[in-house]
């Protein structure tokens, strides 16, 4: 039932690579990085490019103070309208629900 060392090396669990290997990596992968971040194109560049594009003018308006706090709702149920929620989706699991035929014991159902 123990997965293989094959099987631990796919999921990168078990490292075959000695520290000293993966810090000579690491340094090369920085090296890539840090040379491709130095060939990065100017803002001028881009602009005569036309990949981006400022605008000449900034236009600045007031916007009103208001409460940026979201609705919470589901605070506000009653036991009543849980049980009623939960039962509503234990019949739409039980008669609406597609699922496989192999799959359906691992449906789980809310308790009423």
């Amino acid at each position: 039932m123990r997965p293989t060392a094959d099987e631990l090396v796919d999921r990168n669990i078990l490292k075959t690579q000695t520290p000293a290997d993966l810090r000579k990596e690491k340094e090369e992968k920085k090296r890539f990085l840090l040379r491709k971040l130095s060939f990065r194109p100017t803002v001028e560049e881009l602009k005569e490019k036309k990949i981006i594009r400022f605008n000449d003018y900034i236009e600045v308006t007031q916007a009103h103070d208001y409460d940026r706090r979201a609705d919470k709702p589901w605070t506000k149920l009653t036991p009543k309208d849980k049980a009623a929620i939960r039962k509503e989706l234990n019949e739409f699991k039980s008669a609406e629900m597609a699922v496989h035929e192999e799959s359906r014991h691992l449906t789980r159902f809310h308790r009423p």
